[in-house]
C-alpha cells in the first residue's frame, strides 16, 4: 500500500469516526435542552443570555450537519471497501439524521410541540445506531482478546464493510434508495410550499 492510499484510508476513517462522535454529541445537546434553558433563565445580562443560546444552537445544529456530511462522504462502495463502516447501523443512522436535518430546515422544531419531540427521537435513534455500529462492529475486540472468538463477536466483525462486500453493496443500494425517496419528497414539499407563497403574493 502506497503512502497516498494509506493517507486516504486514514482520512476517511477519521472523518467517519468524527461524524459518529458528532451525531452522539448533537443528540445529547438536543436531549439536554432543559439544562441549557435552566442556565439561560439565571443569566441577568441579555448579551450573555443571547451568546449562551447562540453557542448552544450552533453546536447542536452545526454538529448535526457535519455529522451527516462526514458520514455521507464515506458511505460509498469505493471507501466502504477500504475502511471499517458498521453495517447496517451507520448508513441507516445517517438516513435518520438526514431526515431530522431536513425537518429542522423546513419545519418549526424550536417550540415545544409534537414535531420537535418526534424529531428529537429521530436524532437520538440515528445517533444510537451510529453508536452501535461503532461499538459493536467497527471497534469489536481484537484477536488479542479471548472474547473475540465468541460467535457473537465473530458475527459482529463480519458486519464490517471492508470484510463483507456483499452486505456493503446491499446496504449501499438500500441507503441511497431511501435518500433518493427522501429528497424527492422534500422537493415535492418545497415546490408545493413555493406555489402557496406565489399565490399569497399574487393575492396581496
Amino acid at each position: 500500500m502506497n503512502t497516498y492510499k494509506a493517507l486516504e484510508i486514514w482520512t476517511a476513517q477519521t472523518l467517519l469516526n468524527l461524524g459518529i462522535l458528532f451525531s452522539i454529541i448533537s443528540a445529547s445537546l438536543h436531549i439536554g435542552r432543559p439544562y441549557f434553558e435552566r442556565i439561560l433563565s439565571r443569566m441577568t445580562l441579555r448579551v450573555a443570555a443571547d451568546m449562551w443560546w447562540l453557542i448552544y444552537i450552533i453546536l447542536r445544529d452545526g454538529l448535526l450537519f457535519f455529522s451527516v456530511l462526514f458520514i455521507f462522504l464515506n458511505v460509498n462502495l469505493d471507501l466502504m471497501a477500504d475502511i471499517k463502516v458498521g453495517l447496517p447501523f451507520v448508513p441507516f443512522g445517517m438516513v435518520l439524521l438526514v431526515i431530522a436535518l431536513i425537518i429542522k430546515v423546513f419545519r418549526n422544531t424550536e417550540d415545544f410541540n409534537r414535531l420537535a419531540r418526534n424529531n428529537n427521537y429521530i436524532i437520538a435513534l440515528g445517533a444510537f445506531l451510529n453508536f452501535l455500529g461503532y461499538l459493536l462492529v467497527m471497534e469489536a475486540p481484537g484477536d488479542e482478546y479471548s472474547a473475540a472468538k465468541e460467535p457473537f463477536w465473530i458475527f459482529m466483525k463480519s458486519l464490517r464493510s471492508n470484510l463483507n462486500p456483499w452486505l456493503s453493496t446491499v446496504v449501499f443500494y438500500i441507503t441511497y434508495g431511501l435518500l433518493i425517496v427522501t429528497f424527492a419528497l422534500v422537493l415535492y414539499y418545497f415546490s408545493k410550499q413555493f406555489k402557496l407563497k406565489e399565490k399569497e403574493n399574487v393575492q396581496t
